[in-house]
């Protein structure tokens, strides 16, 4: 997997039987708190069509697993994190190079449902 930046991913797939190919997933903000999600797959072309949508098929359920989630939770400034939590701290890091002063925010209205 490879992040090139906040809204694209891309995934490589290299499988001695299944053969290779690359997902690319691109996240676009449309207003706060709803975003246009597409999903891209680039095959070898002597691979049966199946298996990448088989492939691309697995990854949209895993997503609208994921999309249950990330709309209940709860974003915390500084959480308290394990040793094995690392990662999101690096990714935290990393992330923040493409916000500034000037980037929009949402703002957070505690004990509402309006944000």
């Amino acid at each position: 997997m490879f992040q090139v930046g906040p809204g694209v991913v891309f995934l490589q797939f290299d499988h001695s039987f299944l053969g290779r190919g690359i997902m690319m997933h691109c996240v676009t903000p449309v207003e706060p708190l709803l975003h246009c999600v597409t999903h891209t797959m680039f095959y070898q072309s002597n691979i049966p069509a199946v298996v990448p949508k088989f492939i691309l098929k697995g990854e949209s359920i895993q997503f609208e697993r994921d999309v249950m989630i990330w709309n209940n939770k709860k974003y915390i400034s500084k959480p308290l994190l394990v040793k094995e939590d690392s990662a999101v701290r690096k990714h935290r890091r990393w992330f923040s190079q493409f916000y500034s002063e000037n980037s929009p925010r949402l703002q957070y209205q505690r004990d509402t449902l309006d944000f």
